[in-house]
């Protein structure tokens, strides 16, 4: 937040960085802009910002921001005074309105607002519905003395908070009003069914993948996804990786065929710079062919004060000079004769710097003596010296008066222009035997040996070729100094023959080539499909170190997984768990425990019949968090034929036998018939006990009183009273149940009073027996 020198041009660079911007691919800091009359409607585009919002010191009235969806928070605006990490903050500022009205989610981060002395309804605007991050919070501290500015109210229209006035600015919702089933994401609406697809940030227009505001991961061609397509893939009829067509890079949160012209290529995603261990080549990271390039600059003497400095060079531009004062020490003398540091004595072995070094473009110089510098392998990957700057006689390559016996440059393939002078080294051997005229490649210039170790003196000492190089001499006495070979070359070293039992095969052309590092022994030619045997797994005919994420590992031998089966699997089972597959696009659950995956099926399968579909959310645990953010296959309701979530009301659920109400159940009630036309269970008539159909002619049993319209009295009604044409109660001894007669069953006839029922029967019936004893 330092104060801009300009500020007329910190207004001008922000115009035009931001004028037509849609994405902002880091922070956006909006600062130090006190100028009331600012114009900043070129913030009118800006839909997603992946790193922080600040906004400080600006007191233009109103900031609009009327497409920004969303603050992602990759990285966030820390004070050094707090804690917290804030994906926006907005402190000492004049502006009246900041006006966010799409705004939908911030990611990670919390949200700070701090003594902004006019702003208005942001206390109105409920943060708990933006904010995704586990720990974000929101924090509005106004410390003035003054009371806050009376703000309009938000429009009518609103639904609870507002960015400003108007219709237009009321706060939108997609996840504190979702149904708990939506697992604290977002949603489209209140009920169970209209939840977001987890892999939508902010909200959405429907349930699927491409109806998704903003994506929490990466943007595909209206898709969101976890993971951007891949560049390559495992083809199992070829059991070898290719191109996919299909594949994109990851370009922040979005996915692109092809990386923007200053971004590079690395591991299917753009990048600004390559990682270790690789370098860039034509816009891509590649692996670096041993040490990756580091240029150094050339000095005029190694010494202990600067050897340092050379640690990972691969080129050095310029030329190296190795002096006995290299390794004895030395006093620097600056060219007014003052005396600078003083340089301590050095071992040769500090030389081991430069073993990553491959080319010096100008000269290499040594005339140094210790009891330690024997041989020159500290230069073991120098393989070309330009000669752009030359020494004494014209040389590129000088060694003079030397204590080394063996120069060992085993790499040195060239020294494109001067001469090579190796003189006076006394105990120098081999320098003779190589064939310069290879490696000298300037006809202009000569070779000069002189006054070098004496040959029957190198002969005794053993310090001759080994007997495998050819007539082109060596550069020491290993088979690996070779220039030539007098058999066979494998890599840098010279051998008799291409033996199999020790891995390696004849490559022809007096070549022997290592087996592929996936054999265990012998093999029969070059790549992986010639190994007699494989040391981890074998695909098909070819050994490779783990089997394709579409295979599993069968006592060495790749499998392919179920067909069904997503991000590999431990068996060709199809179910999820130890034998099976790693995860679903879909998974059937078992109907006897809900924990359990029984099958799984591709994401297009249906749910088989008396089944419903469920997504499954990141808090489950157990063998559901294998397929989270995926769907499964729940069983129904015994009670349902099929349904679109688990439960026995007719909104889920297609009843299995009958509904009765809003419920689906196993058989009727009691007081209802089943309509078997419709599925469903119909309350009797009011008279009856039990029916067969909707009126009192198909009553079962009576409440109160048969009305019997045959003889044979197997056909009747039922009602609340005798009607005056039949105005005795009588009960049917076969069917317990009470019916209205014209007959009196007695010479005296029943009480008709319609309160006497079942008891004036009863007592009747007792008052005949007891005179019919008596009579008798």
């Amino acid at each position: 937040m330092s104060v801009p020198s300009n500020r007329e041009h910190h207004y001008q660079n922000l115009r035009d960085r931001y004028t037509n911007c849609t994405y902002v691919d880091g922070n956006l800091e909006l600062t130090w802009l006190q100028n009331k009359s600012l114009d900043l409607s070129f913030l009118q585009y800006i839909r997603e910002v992946t790193g922080y919002v600040l906004i400080s010191h600006v007191d233009v009235k109103r900031i609009v921001l009327p497409n920004l969806q969303i603050i992602r928070g990759r990285t966030l605006f820390k004070l050094d005074v707090r804690d917290e990490e804030f994906a926006l903050m907005v402190t000492l500022s004049k502006m009246e309105n900041l006006e966010m009205p799409a705004l939908r989610d911030i990611l990670a981060g919390s949200v700070r607002f701090f003594n902004n002395y006019n702003l208005c309804h942001i206390r109105t605007i409920n943060w708990e519905e933006i904010l995704t991050g586990s720990k974000a919070k929101t924090i509005y501290v106004y410390n003035f003395t003054v009371p806050e500015r009376e703000c309009s109210p938000c429009h009518e229209s609103c639904e609870d908070g507002c960015w400003g006035e108007g219709p237009h600015n009321c706060q939108k919702f997609s996840k504190i009003n979702c149904s708990p089933q939506c697992h604290q994401g977002r949603c489209f609406g209140p009920n169970p069914r209209e939840c977001c697809h987890l892999f939508c940030a902010g909200g959405c227009k429907g349930p699927k993948q491409g109806d998704c505001l903003a994506c929490r991961n990466f943007y595909d061609d209206g898709v969101c996804k976890q993971e951007c397509p891949p560049m390559i893939r495992y083809n199992p009829p070829s059991y070898s990786w290719e191109m996919n067509p299909e594949g994109k890079y990851a370009y922040g949160s979005t996915c692109v065929k092809d990386c923007p012209e200053h971004l590079l290529k690395n591991n299917g995603a753009c990048v600004r710079s390559c990682p270790p261990n690789k370098k860039s080549l034509n816009g891509e990271c590649v692996p670096c062919d041993g040490p990756c390039p580091k240029n150094c600059v050339g000095v005029d003497v190694v010494h202990a004060g600067n050897i340092d400095s050379f640690k990972g060079c691969t080129v050095i531009e310029g030329s190296l000079t190795i002096l006995d004062t290299s390794f004895e020490g030395l006093q620097e003398v600056y060219p007014n004769f003052t005396f600078g540091p003083r340089h301590p004595k050095m071992h040769p072995d500090r030389l081991e710097v430069f073993s990553t070094l491959r080319d010096v473009t100008g000269y290499v110089s040594i005339q140094a003596t210790h009891p330690d510098f024997k041989n020159l392998s500290y230069f073991r990957n120098l393989e070309m010296i330009g000669g752009r700057q030359l020494t004494e006689y014209f040389a590129a390559l000088y060694i003079v008066k030397t204590s080394l016996v063996s120069l060992n440059l085993r790499s040195l393939k060239r020294v494109r222009s001067g001469s090579v002078a190796i003189l006076e080294n006394k105990h120098l051997c081999f320098a003779k035997s190589i064939d310069w005229k290879q490696i000298v490649r300037s006809n202009s210039h000569a070779i000069l040996l002189q006054s070098n170790g004496d040959e029957e003196m190198c002969r005794k000492e053993g310090l001759v070729c080994h007997p495998h190089c050819g007539s082109d001499g060596c550069w020491g006495p290993g088979a690996d100094e070779c220039l030539s070979c007098r058999s066979y070359k494998l890599e840098d070293t010279c051998v008799e023959s291409c033996n199999s039992t020790l891995g390696i095969y004849d490559a022809r052309d007096q070549i022997c080539k290592y087996c592929h590092e996936e054999c265990l022994g012998e093999c029969y030619g070059p790549g992986a499909k010639n190994c007699s045997r494989c040391r981890n797994v074998r695909d098909g005919p070819f050994c490779i170190r783990e089997c394709p994420l579409s295979k599993f590992n069968d006592n060495g031998d790749c499998r392919p997984c179920h067909e069904n089966c997503v991000g590999g699997c431990t068996g060709n089972n199809n179910t999820l768990g130890p034998g099976g597959c790693n995860s679903c696009e879909k998974a059937i659950v078992s109907m006897y425990n809900p924990n359990v995956v029984e099958q799984c099926l591709k994401a297009e399968d249906p749910c088989p019949d008396g089944f419903y579909h469920e997504y499954i959310g990141p808090q489950e645990e157990g063998a559901l968090k294998m397929p989270t953010g995926k769907s499964v296959c729940r069983k129904c309701h015994q009670r349902c034929k099929n349904c679109t979530a688990y439960g026995i009301h007719i909104s889920v659920c297609e009843c299995l036998n009958y509904s009765s109400g809003e419920q689906c159940v196993d058989h009727c009630q009691w007081d209802y018939y089943a309509d078997e036309q419709n599925r469903r269970c119909v309350k009797c008539a009011d008279e009856c006990k039990g029916c067969r159909g909707p009126d009192i002619s198909y009553c079962v049993a009576c409440r109160n009183y048969r009305i019997y319209s045959n003889e044979n009295r197997n056909q009747f009604n039922c009602t609340a009273s005798c009607p005056s044409d039949k105005p005795f109660k009588v009960l049917d001894e076969n069917t317990g149940d009470p019916y209205c007669s014209n007959d009196d069953p007695n010479t005296t006839p029943w009480l008709n009073s319609e309160e006497d029922h079942i008891t004036a029967i009863v007592g009747g019936i007792a008052g005949f027996s007891i005179s019919y004893i008596i009579f008798y």
